[in-house]
């Protein structure tokens, strides 16, 4: 298994998080959904670093390198701007551990506005 770890600096990008959000509900969480190979894709912000990315965790590395050729071309290149930089990681183990019991897959700052519309 492998991980891919995307990140956007948007230090200088007019984006705003709620627009990359609102990317990310209307086209881009159901294409990922049919993404052979990918186990999960986790998306990640932090509005204090002006930061934006994802983490992605794949059954094999061609499948990896294949997000990564076409990160040029990503819709969140257009919205921000900005080239992203990316690393590729071996995944050494992965481990669910105790929790509240929400579901992943309704978990996140996207799918609470989804929600309560």
């Amino acid at each position: 298994m492998h991980a891919l770890l995307v990140l956007w600096d948007l230090t200088d990008s007019p984006a705003t998080f709620e627009e990359l959000r609102d990317y990310l509900v209307e086209r881009s969480i159901a294409r990922f959904e049919q993404m052979p190979g990918l186990r999960q894709k986790t998306w990640i912000s932090s509005p204090e670093s002006r930061r934006w990315g994802a983490l992605y965790l794949f059954e094999t590395r061609e499948q990896a390198l294949a997000v990564v050729d076409h990160l040029p071309q990503s819709p969140v290149v257009e919205i921000t701007g900005k080239l992203p930089t990316h690393a590729l990681f071996d995944v050494e183990a992965v481990v669910e551990g105790q929790h509240s019991g929400v579901d992943l897959l309704a978990a996140g700052l996207a799918r609470r506005a989804t929600a309560a519309d």
